[in-house]
């Protein structure tokens, strides 16, 4: 009982919080999770909820319009919003003005400090199985690496080794003093935080290499972040090693071909989200993730391969609802509440991805494009392998194919960033609307979201990175 009590007082505590001070409660000298069970029982968060809701990402960069809304009513109306600007790309709006709070910012910050932090700043004084004590400082120091890196991608610039030095970046809170407000750092000193977390949990030698549900740090996420990491660095060789680590954890992936075994009018798209056997991170906006998300004419039109299986030989999307939901003729929704996609995390589709583009990148064009057809073939039907002769022709192929392995998500939104920022391979965003184009410069300024109200309100050094 007094076990329960500890842990009930200290997510009271956390219940107080406010989003952008989180709290006016400073533990001092009272450690109420002064049991390692009390601490295994913290960190089994539920990383769901408007937190993790990327829906202004995808909409910025074209995978899709707004969830639910009229997309010709919301542009023609005189109040200007935040939906008005991503859709249009107004570089001119006020978006700080616009943003007064912020549920990705604030959210992800409480998690880092209510959760991985209280778990660093607890477990070596706390009592029980030392093992499980090693354990959860390694998933600790992992989820606050990957959640800076969320936040690293959306309120600055994509990592660019020639000015990260000196780029605004975001505060890195490595403690539970909740009224300190933190220090600003540059790009540069967020990812080199970032790196020591990482290194920080593998040199703890403790991650189980399958966590006990998906909602819990495991070898292969661990490898899998530090892969992204290591790709927004342009370090792609050292990305291939750990990718290839990661691979040796969990190479299952999601095949829609069995699909095709059954009438079409019978072919359920069906992904149980927290126990599907690709995740290596589960994470997500809603149960239903994506239901409802109507993809933009340009996502139909240019990135969809012929013979899609989810597009071309079933019932995922409907077109009778489109016009319904986003007021654009010939759009679908789509409308399958059996699948729980994986928005805000990671699965072996990352793996694979990352991997096809680490060995492009290094000159190992055939392997690549070996790596890129591991999806394909599990997508498309009649299905023929794609070939490229030139590392420019396969990262064509790999950008088209990312583009739909994981719309709707986080991913697509940090590649683009990165592609745009770094130059080589830059990807056109372009939309057009009853008969109007909107065009998003690679160079924008909106590709950098704006801290909120909430925030800059209470800790002065966060000026805007835009």
């Amino acid at each position: 009982m007094k076990k329960l009590l500890n842990f009930l007082a200290i997510v009271f505590i956390i219940s107080l919080t406010g989003c952008a001070k989180y709290t006016d409660i400073t533990p001092k000298g009272q450690n109420l999770l002064n049991r390692v069970g009390d601490l295994d029982l913290l960190m089994n968060v539920d990383y769901s909820g408007s937190a993790f809701n990327f829906n202004k990402e995808t909409l910025l960069i074209d995978d899709n319009y707004l969830y639910a809304v009229n997309v010709p009513n919301t542009i023609s109306s005189n109040v200007l919003t935040l939906d008005k600007v991503f859709l249009t790309y107004n570089e001119s709006a006020d978006r700080a003005a616009l943003t007064p709070t912020d549920a990705q910012y604030e959210g992800f910050y409480k998690i880092i400090s209510t959760v991985s932090n209280i778990i660093l700043a607890n477990a070596d004084n706390a009592s029980g199985d030392l093992s499980l004590k090693k354990q959860l400082k390694a998933e600790a120091y992992i989820i606050r690496a990957y959640l800076h890196y969320l936040l690293v991608n959306i309120y600055a610039k994509a990592y660019d080794p020639a000015t990260a030095a000196t780029d605004g970046g975001i505060p890195y809170v490595k403690d539970i003093n909740f009224e300190k407000a933190n220090a600003k750092l540059t790009v540069k000193e967020v990812y080199d935080n970032i790196l020591s977390d990482l290194e920080s949990s593998m040199a703890l030698n403790a991650l189980p290499d399958q966590p006990k549900n998906s909602m819990r740090a495991g070898k292969g996420f661990a490898y899998a972040v530090k892969t992204k990491v290591l790709m927004s660095m342009r370090d792609y060789s050292g990305a291939l090693n750990a990718v290839n680590t990661a691979l040796t954890f969990n190479s299952t992936i999601e095949d829609h071909r069995t699909l095709l075994s059954v009438p079409k009018a019978s072919r359920v798209l069906s992904r149980n989200g927290l126990n599907a056997s690709d995740n290596l991170f589960y994470s997500y906006y809603n149960n239903y993730d994506p239901t409802i998300y109507a993809p933009t004419y340009e996502i139909l039109n240019n990135y969809y391969e012929p013979g899609n299986i989810i597009k071309d030989s079933t019932n995922v999307y409907n077109y009778g609802f489109g016009f319904f939901f986003v007021g654009l003729a010939n759009i679908p929704v789509w409308y399958q509440v059996t699948y729980q996609g994986n928005s805000a995390g990671m699965t072996t589709s990352d793996l694979i991805m990352m991997k096809a583009e680490c060995l492009i990148r290094t000159n190992k064009v055939n392997e690549g494009m070996d790596e890129i057809n591991k999806i394909r073939i599990r997508r498309i039907a009649p299905y023929s392998p794609l070939v490229a002769s030139t590392e420019a022709q396969a990262m064509a192929y790999l950008q088209k194919v990312s583009r739909i392995e994981f719309l709707f998500t986080w991913r697509n939104f940090v590649d683009l960033k990165r592609w745009n920022k770094e130059g080589i391979y830059p990807v056109a965003v372009a939309r057009t609307i009853n008969g109007t184009t909107y065009s998003l410069p690679a160079n924008s300024k909106l590709w950098v979201f704006p801290f909120p109200q909430s925030a800059t309100q209470f800790n002065e050094n966060l000026t805007q990175n835009y």
